[in-house]
């Protein structure tokens, strides 16, 4: 095959595995797959994601000696970070297409009683729930832009990926208490009335007045959130974790992981000052930006974090895998595609580091993460397999 062929052949498929192929470029692709067996049963196995991860991981295996590391580093190709999975495999279309033609699954004797192929899971996006006081639930994600609710004086408004609240904090009577639930496959960001600002990852939720009218500013978390606070000495800013902890600042930038299945409920300071009280009776903490209160059970402890950052990188579009192990590392996947996880023989003790996108798909991080020597299997059903 010309180089001009194999170029032009290289746009078809980019165009095809990434949905944005034209009937005209489909038929010139059909085309191509009808002039050869070999042809067809590439095409055929480019729609496979299970295939697609295990020739990739093992041409990789051929490419680079085999390493054994304690802490297996994430890979991060430029070309898998800039075109996704499917200018991955074009890259290795054109280093070696044989490679591939030699290594497609052969061709079924009856189409008809083939087993569908399992779609690769697309990562999450923003979106949540937002539930009134009076118990009426707002879907964000599909609620139009602009203003959506009244509550006394304040005013709800929706636009780029916030719930943004316009608050009257003069009337005498409670403010209401509204929830925003994160779903899992979703995140979501919230304007406070206060002019605070936070981040709410998968499977998270947070409690909060639609005015800070009393002596202080309360709100209660599930799962995993990043708060800007908003400065204000004369009205502290307490952030509740119920049967876990508390937190008390004062204009602050910090991130609090305290998922129910978390075996620990972690809070990272980035700036300013925060006070981290245990409710377990385990006491309480000060914490100065590059620290870290862990609350595990009865125990509260204080680390020195090299990057405090990195706690919140899931804000930025990335996954932070530094020093976690597989089970965790799967929770986070589980949380954001929203997938069951299953350990066909047990959960390998297995440490990671490193960081990858968030907004890939999930094979792309799959891929990443096979130089642990693990294997993973997507099944129907948003279910997701560890191999032995």
């Amino acid at each position: 095959m010309d180089a001009q062929r194999m170029n032009e052949l290289e746009l078809l498929l980019l165009k095809k595995l990434e949905g944005e192929i034209s009937g005209e470029e489909q038929q010139r692709l059909d085309s191509w797959a009808a002039e050869s067996p070999g042809n067809a049963r590439l095409l055929e196995a480019l729609a496979d994601p299970d295939w697609m991860l295990e020739q990739m991981a093992e041409l990789e295996s051929i490419r680079e000696p085999a390493r054994e590391p304690l802490v297996v580093p994430l890979r991060r190709a430029p070309l898998l970070r800039r075109w996704g999975w499917a200018a991955a495999v074009i890259g290795l279309l054109a280093a070696g297409a044989a490679f591939w033609l030699m290594r497609a699954p052969a061709p079924q004797q009856s189409p008809a009683a083939q087993a569908p192929v399992q779609a690769d899971v697309q990562p999450g996006h923003e979106g949540a729930i937002l539930t009134l006081a009076d118990g009426t639930q707002i879907p964000l994600d599909s609620a139009a832009q602009g203003e959506i609710a009244r509550q006394g004086g304040s005013t709800l408004t929706l636009g780029k990926g916030q719930l943004a609240y316009d608050a009257d904090e003069g009337g005498s009577e409670a403010p209401a208490l509204n929830t925003i639930t994160i779903p899992r496959g979703r995140q979501f960001r919230l304007l406070l009335p206060d002019g605070s600002k936070v981040w709410l990852n998968s499977a998270s939720s947070i409690r909060f007045p639609v005015a800070f009218s009393g002596a202080e500013r309360r709100v209660t978390v599930t799962g995993e959130a990043y708060f800007e606070v908003a400065e204000n000495p004369a009205k502290p800013f307490t952030v509740e974790v119920t049967g876990k902890t508390r937190l008390r600042v004062l204009g602050t930038r910090f991130n609090l992981k305290a998922y129910p299945d978390e075996p620990v409920a972690v809070a990272t300071l980035m700036q300013g000052k925060l006070a981290v009280e245990a409710d377990s009776g385990a006491g309480q903490t000060v914490l100065l930006p590059n620290e870290q209160a862990i609350i595990n059970g009865s125990r509260l402890r204080k680390n020195d974090v090299a990057n405090a950052g990195a706690a919140a990188a899931w804000k930025d579009g990335l996954f932070n895998f530094d020093n976690k192990k597989l089970d965790e590392v799967m929770r986070e996947l589980a949380r954001w595609y929203d997938l069951e996880i299953v350990y066909q023989k047990g959960v390998p003790d297995i440490m990671f580091g490193g960081e990858m996108g968030r907004n890939e798909p999930l094979s792309n991080v799959l891929l990443g993460l096979q130089d642990a020597n693990v294997k993973f299997k997507i099944e129907a059903n948003r279910r997701l397999v560890v191999l032995p």
